[in-house]
């Protein structure tokens, strides 16, 4: 099945004409989306705190966190995302992915629409 990418599009929440188009490899075991420091740097993404993220060699670091706007296979809104090193690699994570109402199709290698999930109760 393997792993795949997506175009989408990041902009600043406050001034969406500051915006980058780039490619995001499709991570459903990351949590945040990831931003290259650079590309937030490009667009203005204002650093909201820091996150704590385990690293695949098992590290605990913080990492910047803050939020953007994403557009991508015809979905679009604000999530949340890190700011990794400049020059680094750009990630689709989980939340992202759940906020657009988007899954993953593994053996197609693409994004899908979603179907979410809500507990009514009643009196």
């Amino acid at each position: 099945m393997g792993t795949f990418s997506v175009q989408a599009t990041v902009a600043n929440l406050a001034d969406p004409t500051m915006r980058v188009t780039l490619g995001l490899l499709v991570d459903t075991g990351a949590t945040w989306t990831t931003l290259p420091g650079d590309v937030a740097a490009d667009i203005g993404a204002a650093q909201l705190g820091m996150r704590r993220v385990r690293l695949a060699d098992g590290r605990v670091e913080e990492w910047p966190a803050a939020a953007i706007h994403i557009t991508l296979d015809g979905h679009e809104g604000p999530t949340f995302c890190l700011i990794g090193p400049r020059g680094g690699p750009s990630r689709l994570g989980a939340v992202t992915l759940e906020e657009l109402g988007l899954a993953v199709d593994p053996a197609a290698r693409r994004l899908v629409p979603a179907t979410g999930y809500l507990i009514s109760l009643t009196v």
